[in-house]
């Protein structure tokens, strides 16, 4: 989805993110194969593998450049993500993180129905509206995404934003977007995420949020001058040729 200088720019902190949250997800659900959905340069699978688990498979679009892996290639295939993945065997957890807003919305149910089809478990994120960034065409709010899921029958729990919210050297949009969806029939599992959010939480989670980062990247004085000046300076121009012409 992103180019090859966008992972190498963000490709540090990636990994550090991935290396944070993972291990403790992978544990308390007793995660032992693992499956990275729109993977790049597979950092969440790497993560997975240096934590133990060695049962791991990333996927990712044509665009995607093998030579750039930081696992396997072996363990990597070629999928269309608007398509359904039909990968012949499932895991316990797939994880697809900052991925969905980069398909039209049309092709949302068939991701999500890959995601829940290959695993109980499901790491979650997807930019929110006006988050930006390169190639977002569907950018939604967690509950637009929780009410697919929950079609889907997994039910949402915050176990990722609570425990790393203040943390800077995780990229914002973890932990501003993601969640774990838990199949909804799957009681032990279930029962174990419902306990571990107990200890995050005395109240209902609240879905839609936004990080304090991006707001003060959205409400510098700077980009709030600069969308001003990019609005008002056509009409700018106009009236001031018209003036000209005038004279």
């Amino acid at each position: 989805m992103y180019a090859v200088e966008w992972h190498k720019v963000y490709s540090d902190k990636t990994a550090h993110s991935a290396r944070t949250i993972l291990p403790d997800l992978m544990s308390l659900f007793q995660v032992r194969s693992l499956l990275e959905v729109g993977c790049g340069n597979a950092h969440w699978a790497q993560a997975a593998i240096h934590a133990g688990v060695e049962d791991c498979l990333a996927v990712d679009g044509p665009w995607n450049k093998a030579e750039e892996l930081l696992i396997d290639p072996q363990l990597y295939r070629v999928r269309d993500l608007s398509e359904s993945l039909n990968l012949e065997r499932r895991f316990d957890m797939s994880v697809c993180l900052e991925v969905a807003e980069h398909l039209d919305g049309a092709f949302s149910d068939i991701l999500v129905n890959s995601l829940t089809a290959s695993a109980d478990i499901v790491l979650f994120s997807a930019a929110i509206p006006l988050q930006g960034g390169y190639r977002h065409v569907n950018e939604q709010w967690p509950s637009w995404w929780q009410s697919k899921f929950s079609a889907a029958g997994f039910d949402v729990f915050d176990l990722v934003r609570p425990k790393h919210w203040l943390n800077r050297d995780i990229h914002y949009w973890y932990r501003q977007n993601t969640f774990v969806y838990v199949r909804r029939d799957n009681r032990a599992k279930i029962d174990i995420a419902t306990d571990a959010q107990r200890t995050l939480y005395a109240s209902p989670i609240l879905l839609d949020a936004v990080h304090p980062e991006k707001y003060e990247r959205m409400a510098s004085y700077d980009a709030i001058a600069g969308k001003r000046l990019a609005r008002e300076l056509p009409g700018w121009v106009f009236r001031r040729l018209r003036t000209l012409l005038r004279l």
